[in-house]
């Protein structure tokens, strides 16, 4: 689908929360439909952000949410980002109450920023639309019958595996290529819907050039996946490819 009409149209639009379609550690993820006063509506995915914490009981629920969310050593992915201010700065590494806020802000940017640079560079991701107050507004992947299954739920056949491999390939060239590290790869994290890959979720996303631990997630990515592609008989080479993925990298510095 092309969602360009989605920002640049200057007119209002009318938006219709459709209701919840998946619920994961640090967000949910609603159906929401955009109809343009022409008419013109799509489908959109808002992902909203659950709170780290909460000033009362019942908070969450008055905020739409079932649980609080649940960050794992989110330091090690945040390194080399600028985040904020020097107030915030400061604010964050001592984990104040305003350094909590900040942090939690800093994981939707950078999953918009993200997707922002990966669409630019061609990589298969939904398209980002909007910076909410909470999360990110993108391209909803499916129909109105159903959301695009996540791969490991697809029900490939041989050639379709061997199909979604070699897509994969191509789409982390582009991302070598863009200096970045989806750092959280599984066949849980793409979708598979209409013969082709989507690669999502990228909020932990890192920058090769900034990230200390740039290379070691690369290297976890690709043995992520290896184990499922090789269990469906598809040959996936995660050396061969990480050194491929690294002179990508190099050469677009």
């Amino acid at each position: 689908m092309h969602m360009s009409w989605l920002i640049a149209d200057p007119e209002p639009y009318d938006e219709y929360d459709l209701g919840p379609l998946k619920s994961g550690k640090e967000a949910e993820v609603s159906l929401v439909e955009r109809v343009a006063p022409d008419g013109r509506s799509c489908l959109l995915a808002h992902k909203r952000y659950r709170p780290r914490e909460v000033a009362h009981k019942g908070e969450l629920q008055e905020l739409g949410f079932q649980r609080a969310a649940n960050f794992v050593n989110d330091r090690a992915y945040r390194d080399g980002r600028t985040i904020g201010n020097s107030r915030d700065r400061r604010a964050a590494a001592k984990r104040s109450r305003h350094g909590k806020a900040v942090l939690l802000r800093d994981w939707p940017d950078n999953e918009f920023a993200m997707l922002e640079r990966l669409a630019g560079a061609g990589v298969t991701v939904p398209f980002p639309v909007a910076r909410t107050s909470d999360g990110v507004l993108m391209q909803y992947i499916g129909d109105r019958v159903m959301a695009a299954p996540r791969l490991v739920h697809a029900g490939l056949d041989h050639a379709g595996v061997a199909d979604a491999a070699r897509q994969l390939v191509e789409n982390l060239g582009r991302m070598a290529a863009a200096s970045v590290v989806h750092a959280d790869l599984s066949v849980y994290n793409m979708l598979w819907w209409q013969e082709v890959l989507w690669i999502i979720d990228v909020p932990q996303a890192v920058d090769i050039s900034t990230n200390s631990r740039a290379l070691d997630f690369l290297h976890r990515d690709l043995m992520n996946v290896t184990g499922w592609f090789r269990s469906k008989d598809v040959a996936f080479e995660p050396e061969q490819l990480l050194a491929e993925l690294i002179a990508t990298a190099l050469r677009s510095t």
